[in-house]
């Protein structure tokens, strides 16, 4: 099994979190780079959002747009359409680089971002548009049965995945690895 980390930038993420899975592979959603700069990948769906984070650009992360951004690799889910939240984003690009196992944390999916609204520019989610990206999240895990999505996060919104507490799934995994050794 190989087990990845997902932290996506939910008001529940913070750097406490992010460093509790630093033991992981990990993908960091957008702004949740800053809680994690180590992360292997960064995923942000929206090109201008790459534009606005100039500091994300200069990390040593493979990163990943759904849209056309300079030097950002773009990537295609043809069974979702176009363009998905940057959660769902982030999803694939665990699962395309090998995860068999995701914990999903800061996926809230209510409220705004552990920093609070944008203030750049960017689009802030508005509700309605918040059901669209449950949807996704749905359509992802309907299509990915065999990735074991577990939702770290209390208090989401986010219902298409298993609901488990980090510490029993990373007790889990250090017991795995002593097993192994």
């Amino acid at each position: 099994m190989t087990c990845w980390a997902v932290l996506a930038p939910g008001p529940s993420a913070s750097a406490e979190l992010a460093e509790r899975v630093r033991c992981l592979p990990l993908v960091a959603v957008g702004n949740a780079f800053e809680l994690a700069p180590w992360a292997e990948i960064i995923a942000a769906s929206d090109a201008a959002w790459w534009r606005s984070y100039p500091a994300a650009r200069a990390l040593p992360a493979k990163k990943f747009c759904m849209g056309e951004a300079r030097d950002i690799e773009r990537v295609r889910i043809d069974q979702l359409g176009s363009v998905v939240n940057s959660g769902v984003l982030g999803l694939e690009c665990a699962k395309r680089a090998g995860a068999t196992r995701i914990l999903l944390l800061g996926a809230d999916m209510h409220g705004s971002h552990f920093f609070g609204e944008y203030r750049n520019g960017l689009r802030n989610t508005k509700p309605h548009q918040r059901q669209q990206h449950l949807k996704q999240y749905a359509a992802w895990a309907r299509l990915n049965r065999s990735i074991e999505v577990l939702n770290c996060t209390h208090g989401s919104a986010l219902d298409c995945f298993p609901k488990a507490e980090l510490d029993a799934c990373l007790a889990e995994l250090a017991a795995q690895r002593l097993a192994a050794a």
